[in-house]
Order: structure tokens, then C-alpha cells, then sequence
């Protein structure tokens, strides 16, 4: 198996767990719907759950997106160029990624162990520690980061 094989299976695993947690969020937003007009009850952290799951998910999603293309981009300068032009707005380009989501990841790493140490919840029937539910911010974020890198390599190598 070859290195960008290998890649794509971790890509593929990583959009069927979020496929699977959109699956999960839109169950759960049924239940509490059904829950509400049949039994008339509802819990407060079943309304925000499946909003969570779905940032989850979408964060989560958004660094095998760098990979197969599926963010948005202008391309149109990009597609103009060629040789030694093209290769650097493209390098300049997911540097410029690669930079936004260290800087976002690292915020997200602050964040965390702010929520954490001040012991923050939110105030539900159930108190959820918040660094649980932000914990998405830097693990997403991460993952963006680290496959904006793998991406900087391939395309040293495309030039080559």
C-alpha cells in the first residue's frame, strides 16, 4: 500500500465517524422532537447536543477537505500560472493554511485549558464541562493543520 493510499483510507475512516456523528445529531434532534409533542418533556442539554455534535463533526471534516479539494478556493490565478510562478502561490498559499490552523489549533489548545482549570460548564440539567464540548477546536483544527502540511510536501514534490 502506498503512502497516498494509505491517506486516503485515514480520510475515508475520518468522513464515515462524521457521517456517523451527523447520523447520531439528527437522531437525537427526532428523539427530543417526539419527546416533546408525544410525552411533553424535554431536557435542556438535548436541545444543544445535537448542535455540538454537528460543530464535531464539521471541524473534524475540515482537513481531509484541504486534501481532496472539497474547500473553498479561488483557482483561477493558480490555473493562469505555470512553472515557477504557479509552484510558489501555490506553496504561499497552504503555507498561509498551514499557518491559520496552527494558529487556531494552539488558540483552541489555550482555550481548553482555560475552560478546564476555571472548571467551566455550562449550566444544564446536567452540568457539561465546556473544555469537553470546545475540545473540537483544536482536535479539528489539528487535523487541518497536520494535512495542510502533508498537502506543502506534495506539492514540493509535484514540482520536482
Amino acid at each position: 500500500m502506498n503512502n497516498g493510499s494509505h491517506e486516503r483510507k485515514i480520510y475515508r475512516i475520518i468522513e464515515l465517524f462524521c457521517g456517523l456523528l451527523l447520523f447520531i445529531a439528527v437522531g437525537i434532534s427526532l428523539g427530543e422532537i417526539v419527546g416533546r409533542v408525544f410525552f411533553h418533556t424535554t431536557f435542556d442539554f438535548i436541545i444543544d447536543l445535537p448542535v455540538w455534535i454537528t460543530v464535531w463533526a464539521m471541524l473534524l471534516i475540515s482537513g481531509p477537505l484541504i486534501a481532496e479539494n472539497g474547500h473553498v478556493s479561488i483557482d483561477f490565478i493558480v490555473n493562469r500560472l505555470r512553472g515557477r510562478a504557479r509552484l510558489f502561490l501555490e506553496l504561499f498559499n497552504i503555507t498561509a493554511t498551514v499557518i491559520y490552523g496552527l494558529a487556531v489549533t494552539i488558540g483552541g489548545l489555550a482555550l481548553i485549558r482555560m475552560l478546564y482549570l476555571r472548571e467551566a460548564v455550562f449550566p444544564k440539567y446536567i452540568p457539561i464541562p465546556k473544555w469537553i464540548v470546545e475540545l473540537c477546536i483544536p482536535l479539528g483544527m489539528g487535523i487541518f493543520t497536520i494535512v495542510g502540511i502533508i498537502e506543502f510536501f506534495k506539492i514540493i514534490k509535484k514540482y520536482k
